[in-house]
């Protein structure tokens, strides 16, 4: 982390948010404020101490979900600053309070340099990252969990086609370190490109074989055979969501097809 990056961390820790949610602070007289995090007094005024009375030009988000937003109408209240996110969310954020739609290419300037936006879709349809300019670092939301070597790809919101192409992308800019919004930074990007998409391309091996050797089933019937007894209960709706977005994927692939009754039956 350099002097012109900032982490603070949210106390909301859980299964699906590792130690909590990561706010990221780039730059000091002009910073923009990435994923402010959920609605806790406590890390809002956190965030207010760290600005020390500077305005941010942005506060950037890098998907809708409520761990990275909820404090955005605060933040922006106390600040004046404007909220941005890219449109695509399933969740329908309210118009009223983004100022303004990111796209690709767009540069949110700050006293530290620019910051990028790099679609990355797949967590979510909105996703994206920030490319740091000044130090090549990526701020990487929820497409890296950092320890992990996994995140929650799930419909309908997860698609896994386009998280295997945002790991491409993310690999083809060569950043310098990864800062995702949970768990600690990823100082080998190219390694866990490659970790990454490597797990992936285990599980959906996984189901293939699960698939062929128990015939067309309903994803709930392929958990314990691809994940094992040891599955964490409170990780069992995540492991359902993740079977289904691989089994939707085999299918879009020409590899399996979907019969009635939330069906699938391998075609290799």
């Amino acid at each position: 982390m350099t002097a012109a990056i900032r982490s603070l961390l949210a106390p909301n820790p859980g299964a699906m948010t590792l130690d909590g949610t990561r706010t990221y602070i780039v730059g000091r007289d002009r910073p923009a404020v990435i994923d402010p995090g959920p609605d806790d007094p406590a890390h809002l005024r956190a965030i207010l101490d760290a600005l020390g009375g500077a305005s941010p030009t942005a506060i950037l988000l890098t998907h809708s979900h409520s761990d990275h937003t909820a404090a955005a109408p605060a933040l922006a209240a106390a600040t004046g600053a404007p909220v941005m996110i890219a449109r695509g969310s399933h969740l329908n954020p309210e118009g009223d309070l983004i100022s303004r739609w990111l796209e690709e290419g767009d540069e949110i300037e700050t006293d530290a340099g620019a910051l990028h936006v790099v679609p990355t879709p797949g967590h979510a349809p909105e996703h994206v990252a920030f490319h740091h300019s000044g130090s090549g670092a990526l701020f990487v939301g929820d497409t890296f969990m950092g320890g992990l070597d996994t995140t929650l790809v799930s419909p309908p919101e997860g698609d896994l086609a386009a998280y295997l192409r945002s790991l491409e992308r993310i690999a083809s800019l060569a950043p310098s370190i990864l800062h995702p919004a949970h768990g600690p930074d990823i100082a080998d990007p190219a390694e866990a490109v490659a970790r990454y998409r490597r797990h992936r391309e285990e599980r959906i091996a996984q189901v293939v074989r699960a698939l062929r050797a128990a015939g067309p089933s309903r994803t709930g019937d392929l958990i314990d055979a691809v994940y094992g007894a040891e599955l964490d209960p409170r990780l069992r709706l995540a492991a359902e969501g993740s079977l289904t977005a691989i089994l939707g994927y085999l299918a879009a692939e020409g590899r399996a097809r979907a019969l009635p009754g939330g069906l699938f039956h391998l075609l290799d």
